[in-house]
């Protein structure tokens, strides 16, 4: 994947410009961020800052190694990105520690998802973390630090990866994928700044019906006769209620800045006079993303997705029309 050398642009960079600078570069680092796509990318490439005698210039042959996963001294775990790391990879990283490093100055390992890694995992590598060898060092990333035991957190210094903006999402969608300028721009503002998203919705073939409906759910019930078509086609998408009740949450977001008068943090750019032209008010919209947060708690206690959403769709009528 394409990343427009994103990791030039972080204050990740600054941070480890400067522990190298003083000399003060530290065992094991914790990436922790919302968007697991970046998160991988950027242990990489600190990796490539740390190893490569241009401070990660990504031409050399240590930088295109590391890139393609071949360098002797860079070890990526675990090998399958969706399963964390068990005891047995754990025996094998702390093996790998201790032999010195082949080609480089150091050895580094880079432990992605490590939230997802089992407590007796994250046991065993405790005691390699509290006295590390000198040689090696580990990158370890998480979207759920909480999940992470705080022995090992204590041992690693935290580095807090904030999400991208929309420009810098436009770039990568553009970069990693076959859409237009035009296009990309309607998968921006569903991605809210996280590339994990933006990849996903990309590759989703009913994106775009999902978010037209949610447009339409949101400029177009106006009264009590529209809302059983309008459930009937939420629940054509039945496992992703989650996701219309989030989109849609964007797009009340969306007029809710245009009624007040704040066109500046709109992200559908393209729906501003619809926002204009509908009849909700402010007060309105304020009581309907209430909603949307409710429904979406509801879901996740196991309620009847046909009730939540019938409900959800009631009261937001309800709502529209008492604070016109």
């Amino acid at each position: 994947m394409e990343f427009d050398n994103l990791y030039s642009k972080t204050e990740l960079k600054h941070i480890v410009n400067n522990d190298l600078f003083e000399n003060m570069l530290n065992h094991a680092y914790l990436l922790c961020g919302q968007d697991e796509v970046l998160l991988n990318y950027l242990a990489k490439q600190f990796a490539k800052h740390v190893l490569c005698s241009g401070g990660g210039c990504g031409a050399c042959p240590t930088c295109n190694k590391i890139e393609k996963g071949v360098h002797s001294d860079v070890l990526v775990y675990p090998k399958d990105i969706k399963k964390g790391l068990v005891v047995e990879d754990v025996s094998e990283i702390v093996e790998k520690a201790y032999v010195q490093p082949m080609e480089a100055h150091k050895k580094i390992f880079i432990l992605n998802n490590f939230d997802i890694s089992t407590s007796q995992a994250q046991n065993k590598l405790l005691k390699t973390l509290e006295e590390p060898p000198v040689s090696s060092m580990f990158i370890l990333t998480s979207t759920n630090p909480s999940n992470i035991l705080n022995t090992i957190k204590s041992r690693s210094k935290t580095v807090n990866i904030p999400l991208l903006d929309g420009n810098q999402v436009e770039t990568f969608i553009l970069h990693n994928s076959n859409l237009k300028l035009r296009e990309a721009k309607l998968y921006v503002s569903s991605s809210q700044g996280n590339l994990t998203k933006a990849l996903k919705i990309v590759n989703d073939s009913d994106f775009i019906k999902i978010k037209e409906l949610c447009f339409n759910i949101a400029l177009k019930l106006n009264s009590s006769g529209e809302i059983l078509r309008y459930s009937s086609k939420v629940i054509e998408y039945k496992d992703r209620v989650q996701e219309i009740l989030d989109e849609l949450s964007l797009i009340l977001l969306d007029i809710l800045y245009v009624k007040s008068n704040l066109p500046n943090r709109v992200l559908n750019t393209d729906k501003i006079n619809d926002y204009n032209a509908s009849n909700f008010s402010v007060k309105a919209l304020k009581l309907v993303y209430g909603k949307v947060l409710e429904a979406q708690n509801k879901l996740k206690s196991n309620c009847n997705i046909n009730a939540v959403v019938d409900g959800f769709l009631i009261g937001m009528l309800e709502v529209k029309h008492k604070w016109k």
